[in-house]
């Protein structure tokens, strides 16, 4: 998933490109359709649900721990965008940006998974 997520290939065959876009379109943060779209309001509502207190600790956590990976992976995508512009930037500084974005799409990930199985959710 990650590693598709953060390439964008023509469909001639020709080089790909990785996209910081797709990254913060995936975590719900480029439009009202996207499927993530605030969804930390979401979880704000859950106070009012009747969820054991085992698993109350684990989700807030898990998603303090959601809140932290998504705010930090989308600061990343969007500063790779300008990272060929900068003085001392290139390909290699887009490069760094972006693998820092995608470390913290796979800790968003697992909070999400865990939050999941707080709630007793699965897909």
């Amino acid at each position: 998933f990650i590693n598709q997520l953060f390439k964008v290939c023509r469909d001639n065959g020709g080089e790909c490109k990785r996209d910081a876009d797709a990254v913060r379109k995936a975590l719900g943060l480029r439009s009202t359709t996207d499927p993530l779209y605030q969804i930390e309001k979401v979880f704000t509502k859950v106070k009012n649900m009747d969820l054991d207190a085992d698993k109350l600790e684990s989700f807030f956590e898990a998603s303090e721990n959601w809140n932290s990976a998504m705010s930090m992976s989308n600061s990343m995508a969007f500063i790779s965008q300008f990272g060929e512009y900068n003085p001392g930037g290139g390909k290699d500084e887009v490069l760094k940006y972006l693998n820092e974005s995608e470390k913290q799409v796979v800790l968003a990930e697992q909070a999400l998974k865990t939050i999941m199985e707080c709630l007793e959710i699965s897909i």
